[in-house]
């Protein structure tokens, strides 16, 4: 190009221009790239929201599956709870969504430990699709969350019935034939010899030596493990055939704090002597019952309501009995689910050698645990039942924490 000719305007017009084409295009190199950036920056923050709502979904379900999991803790002995604990947490699993999509058997890992009563479960989708990030090459994101949940000792309890069962010892004089259990026929009284033993179960991988209900004390030679389904005299109706602790008008029974509000469930009968203690018998007294507190016993046997109430409570589902060989209910009106028949209750327990003198009294509980009222012959029998081991619970902050007692708490 000549520039002869040109003038001096007309030149600096020429340099102006291409100056400008030039700042033009950097400008559209800069708005490009700050584009880009923009664009990484929206994909981030929208992706990420959905990542995060994905894994709040994935969590919910775990927590949810993890509770369901130990729940089975509070139905069977800790080495029977391993199959039920699986079963609950992946049916709870189930039920949840992840990403409104249905989750699925593939996507659940869980984790039983008997010996700490916890459930683990762990979701995890490998593939969860994006949107704005796929323009930087990242199509799928996996997502995953995990929960654990425990039974843990709790230290009160709601709808207990009104009979207190003395927790198990050992007691070498009265135990005629050795095999750790009170028989009939014989009688033993705790703390009328050197030998006399107690300690109270303190859960899965205790002590050898702990004799509560529970433990492992009683199982050589025995059918029942841990005492789950072992037949117990709940209440005793003739003093001449008590065979645990005899003390002249003591019968076992002690009174539930009175507040109608708390009561729940129908009874047949609803006036008459003993009602208080008969509506507390077949229905469902919600005050709150704390270990460690002091309750007054009622002295005198209370044959007639006792038997009146049993004789309801077993009405309730009438066709429910205990089978060995099953290990659990047969024939209950709730089918598998007999843990939930009104014939299953919360029985409070307490160490040997609290009552030693009649008359009025308090007595302090260490422990609640779920037994299955089976039979009272006649209103002059006692009443039997099986004990099925843990009961549910609340932690009210107590100093004293029961190990057949248990609340469901979420532990990771």
């Amino acid at each position: 190009m000549s520039w002869k000719g040109i003038s001096m305007s007309r030149l600096w017009r020429l340099l102006r221009s291409e100056q400008i084409r030039r700042e033009r295009g950097a400008t559209i190199v800069v708005v490009a790239v700050a584009m880009s950036a923009l664009f990484g920056f929206l994909a981030l923050v929208l992706d990420l929201g959905m990542l995060y709502v994905a894994h709040e979904d994935a969590q919910r379900a775990a927590d949810a599956a993890a509770l369901a999991g130990a729940s089975a803790f509070l139905n069977y002995a800790a080495n029977k709870a391993d199959a039920p604990a699986r079963q609950r947490a992946l049916e709870y699993a189930l039920r949840n969504t992840f990403q409104n999509r249905p989750i699925d058997s593939s996507e659940v890992a869980i984790t039983v430990l008997p010996d700490s009563l916890k459930v683990g479960v762990y979701i995890h989708r490998d593939s969860v699709h994006t949107f704005f990030a796929r323009v930087l090459g990242i199509r799928t994101v996996p997502v995953s969350a995990f929960a654990a949940a425990q039974a843990s000792p709790a230290s009160a309890a709601k709808c207990l019935k009104p009979f207190a069962v003395p927790d198990l010892w050992f007691d070498p004089n009265g135990d005629k034939n050795g095999n750790r259990v009170p028989d009939a026929g014989e009688t033993w009284v705790y703390g009328d010899n050197p030998g006399d033993r107690y300690q109270a179960y303190s859960g899965p991988g205790g002590s050898p030596l702990e004799t509560g209900y529970g433990s492992a004390f009683r199982n050589a030679g025995s059918m029942f493990t841990n005492d789950f389904g072992r037949q117990i005299t709940i209440k005793f109706q003739d003093p001449n055939a008590k065979n645990l602790s005899p003390t002249p008008g003591i019968f076992f029974p002690w009174q539930i704090p009175t507040d109608a509000s708390q009561v729940t469930g129908s009874c047949k009968k609803s006036g008459g002597s003993g009602s208080v203690y008969y509506q507390n018998i077949c229905s469902c007294n919600n005050s709150s019952i704390k270990l460690g507190a002091p309750y007054p016993i009622l002295t005198g046997d209370k044959t007639g309501p006792t038997a009146q109430g049993i004789s309801d409570l077993i009405g309730s589902d009438p066709g429910a009995h205990w089978d060995d060989v099953a290990q659990g209910v047969v024939g209950s009106s709730f089918g598998d689910g007999w843990m939930n028949s009104p014939r299953v209750v919360k029985l409070a327990m307490f160490a040997p050698g609290q009552m030693s003198k009649s008359g009025m009294q308090t007595i302090t509980f260490n422990n609640f645990a779920l037994f299955f009222i089976e039979s009272q012959a006649n209103p002059q029998a006692p009443v039997t039942g099986r004990f099925v081991y843990y009961a549910a619970g609340t932690d009210d902050g107590g100093p004293v924490t029961g190990s057949l007692v248990k609340t469901l708490r979420l532990v990771k």
